[in-house]
């Protein structure tokens, strides 16, 4: 019989049960999809459903998944997925949603120590040949709705479900580099005997107007489009760990760019000083990240962006490849194993970086803008994507193609009517 969505869905879990939190936290991320609000009742005879392995009217909970991953603290997403990019139950036909839902939202094939070295890249970052989303071929796939909507349909018997919403696009721009563009455009220009194009940059570094010192272009062309987006910036221009370069830039010169921007971010450094730290060299207040070069590790990323009272982190994103890394289309709060409670802070995925497509995957530069729209084509509903576009990247010398790539993508999300969303607003939206 299917429930009428018009009244509250309530819901028992057996509390002593070491299912019991992380079962809660995985149906509250039904919220966005049901039209009426899950309740937790700590009465059986009062609830929709029973999640209790010892009781015969309850709903299927993999007990074994649960205890190896809460108590054994196994985290390999071999030890759990062996032919598909989904857990099985005991019997090993029976798909395991919530198990699966719960494992992927939170990257736990993330959490492994550092004794497993083959995963991690020469920066410290896991790598993406080493996660279960490129050993299913699944990384494009929003497989957490996926499993939601299945086991609401399987489980619950639910088939109602709330009208989809078209996607919102978080658009940003990390602020490595003004100071670069003499040196690097100037090599580009030198080997392509474009002296005048030297002569122009030269004459740019005299009147302080580095090429690559364009705010205030990048920030009118999304206002002509009616959009919105933050810039990240880096707190120090000190040598960070793996010898990553940080900012080139100065404080002073943050303070002078930021005139141009209305929404500003901490660009976390790969230096060992804390978020808090850094943010005290800034000179605004912000409660928004992301981690350069996107170095960090999870769960160590957690701790650190709660520890310094952020609200928003927007770092998990793979460098190599786009698509979603903990395949889940929305902005989350990640599980806290130490509370048994989420997180305070909200993370927001990070789909689409254009040095994934000049750098890693090497894409043809008139291919870019066709690749990114046919992403969100596949994922046009019920999301948050998130593209990031350095400043480098609106420059026409090293660079050059991928500005009017970024153009390309823009015009298709304003004729697609995807409107952009700031930070204040995924709070507002995702906090609960």
């Amino acid at each position: 019989m299917a429930i009428n969505l018009a009244f509250m869905i309530k819901v028992f879990i057996n509390q002593e049960a070491v299912y019991y939190k992380p079962l809660v936290y995985t149906l509250k991320l039904l919220n966005p999809y049901l039209d009426s609000e899950i309740i937790f009742s700590k009465n059986k005879e009062h609830a929709n459903f029973i999640f209790d392995h010892t009781d015969k009217e309850s709903k299927d909970v993999n007990v074994d998944f649960f205890h190896s991953i809460i108590i054994e603290k196994k985290y390999g997403f071999e030890y759990y997925f062996k032919n598909e990019p989904i857990i099985l139950h005991r019997c090993k036909i029976k798909k395991d949603y919530l198990g699966t839902v719960f494992y992927l939202v939170n990257c736990l094939q993330e959490y492994e120590t550092d004794s497993f070295n083959h995963n991690y890249d020469n920066f410290g970052r896991f790598k993406f040949e080493r996660s279960l989303q490129f050993r299913y071929n699944c990384i494009e796939e929003n497989l957490v709705e996926k499993y939601l909507i299945e086991f609401c349909k399987e489980e619950l018997k639910i088939n109602e479900f709330r009208e989809k919403k078209l996607a919102k696009v978080f658009l940003s721009h990390d602020i490595d580099s003004v100071n670069g563009s003499l040196l690097q455009d100037g090599k580009w220009a030198f080997k392509k005997g474009r002296f005048d194009i030297v002569l122009k940059l030269i004459f740019n570094e005299v009147i302080n107007k580095p090429h690559w010192k364009n705010i205030d272009y990048i920030n009118k062309i999304h206002s002509e489009k009616g959009l919105e987006s933050a810039f990240f910036w880096l707190a120090t221009n000190e040598e960070g760990r793996f010898s990553v370069k940080n900012a080139d830039y100065q404080i002073k010169d943050v303070k002078e760019l930021t005139q141009y921007s209305q929404i500003n971010g901490i660009h976390k450094s790969s230096c060992e000083k804390s978020i808090k730290t850094e943010l005290e060299l800034l000179p605004f207040p912000t409660f928004i990240n992301r981690h350069h070069f996107l170095m960090f590790k999870i769960p160590e990323l957690w701790g650190e962006v709660e520890n310094s009272n952020l609200k928003l982190d927007a770092s998990l994103g793979f460098a190599e490849r786009y698509g979603f890394r903990n395949s889940f289309g929305l902005p989350f709060r990640p599980y806290n194993f130490s509370t048994g409670e989420a997180y305070s802070f909200i993370e927001v995925p990070l789909n689409i970086m254009d040095g994934t497509f000049q750098k890693y995957m090497k894409v043809p530069i008139e291919n870019t803008a066709d690749t990114i729209i046919n992403f969100f084509e596949k994922n046009k509903y019920n999301t948050v994507l998130s593209i990031l576009w350095h400043n480098t990247f609106f420059t026409n010398y090293k660079y050059k193609g991928y500005l009017d790539q970024y153009k390309k993508v823009l015009t298709y999300l304003v004729e697609s009517k995807v409107n952009s969303i700031t930070p204040d607003e995924i709070i507002r939206i995702y906090e609960s």
